[in-house]
């Protein structure tokens, strides 16, 4: 359970920063292209943490 824990927090810490970066990446006006390569990102590590919420809840 402890390792659970452990992933989704990484997994979290991944996510902030990633919005961060996405935000700064607008904010800046870089181009369209490279916001949504970072939102793709963005998709798959929350995709990442629905798996791992619906697994843990599972058992």
């Amino acid at each position: 359970m402890i390792k659970i824990v452990k992933t989704r927090q990484t997994i979290e810490l991944q996510i902030e920063r990633l919005r961060s970066r996405m935000y700064h990446a607008f904010e800046k006006g870089e181009h369209y292209d490279q916001v949504v390569a970072i939102s793709k990102e963005l998709d798959g590590l929350l995709n990442k943490l629905e798996n791992l919420h619906t697994k843990t809840n599972a058992k």
